[in-house]
């Protein structure tokens, strides 16, 4: 249920295009902002932070490893060109980028631990986890894969049960409702649609006529990600995409629902694997009983 507008307004978290998971969201995140006595710049809303307490504190990150792996992130991204935006990740409580680094930052670091959560939630796939990056796309621009500048939000090396070289690329979403224009999915497509069909086509992972519709918001982004994990199997035995999002994300639930029916249900290649937020920190909780865990639940489920 849609929050009353005078408590948004209480934690100056009233914003009318919100959709109802956003608007809780952002309370969510105005009143975790206000219950640590972080403060807010005079001219936006409550889910963001004063940007020079923001940069110093790094307190839009639940622990120290996690804001030393941001940091270090940062630093690689100007020289990679990654995809992280400043000052977003530093101010924006909502963003989804800081929300994946909180995540996953603690298990890039624990590995053992990566692999107890991975082999728990995928046991007929995952044996251990060797490497987790971040904003990690293998040939940004190179069409030998998509040719574009997608990337995953998160990207899991591992090996299989037979020792064979895996990865899972992840997409990470919070509060965001899918709505990407017209004109620029019609722009991308056009620089980039002929390597997209030839993927699609060669992968027969999609059903015939679906890129008539996969090329239009709202699902060209997801598309876009599964093709890029799909040209990616040109460097792993196997491989799969997961579209991570809470449960109550209504956007990103029709989005899941519109997707799979375009994807063969019995492709085998490079699948297509929804998951909830809810259900990762089931799993991971059940793995280990850190702070951080009970913080990140807390914080961005209200658990």
């Amino acid at each position: 249920m849609r929050p009353d507008k005078k408590q948004l307004e209480k934690f100056y978290a009233f914003y009318k295009p919100d959709s109802e998971f956003a608007a809780i969201a952002r309370l969510r995140q105005s009143k975790w902002r206000d219950s640590k006595n972080y403060p807010k710049p005079k001219d936006k809303l409550g889910n963001y932070l004063d940007l020079n307490f923001a940069k110093t504190t790094k307190c839009n990150f639940l622990t120290d490893k996690i804001k030393t792996l941001v940091q270090y992130q940062i630093y690689l991204s100007h020289q990679n060109k990654k995809l992280i935006s400043e000052p977003r990740i530093w101010e924006n409580l909502l963003s989804s980028q800081p929300l994946a680094f909180n995540l996953f930052g603690e298990l890039h670091f624990d590995l053992k631990l990566a692999t107890k959560f991975f082999k728990k939630r995928y046991p007929d796939t995952v044996a251990e986890v060797t490497n987790i990056l971040f904003e990690h796309s293998p040939g940004r621009g190179n069409k030998d894969y998509t040719g574009d500048h997608s990337a995953f939000d998160v990207f899991i090396e591992f090996t299989s049960k037979d020792n064979q070289k895996g990865f899972i690329g992840i997409e990470v979403k919070y509060a965001e409702n899918m709505s990407d224009s017209k004109d620029s999915c019609d722009r991308i497509f056009e620089d980039h649609g002929s390597r997209y069909l030839k993927l699609s086509r060669q992968s027969n992972v999609f059903k015939a006529g679906a890129v008539d519709y996969l090329k239009n918001p709202p699902l060209q982004q997801v598309w876009r990600d599964h093709l890029l994990a799909i040209s990616t199997l040109r460097d792993y035995n196997n491989g799969f995409f997961v579209f991570l999002y809470p449960k109550d994300n209504k956007d990103c639930e029709r989005v899941v629902t519109d997707y799979e029916q375009y994807l063969h249900s019995d492709s085998s290649k490079c699948r297509f694997v929804p998951e909830t937020l809810e259900d990762y920190l089931k799993v991971l909780s059940d793995c280990s009983k850190a702070d951080w865990i009970k913080d990140f639940s807390k914080r961005y489920l209200d658990q």
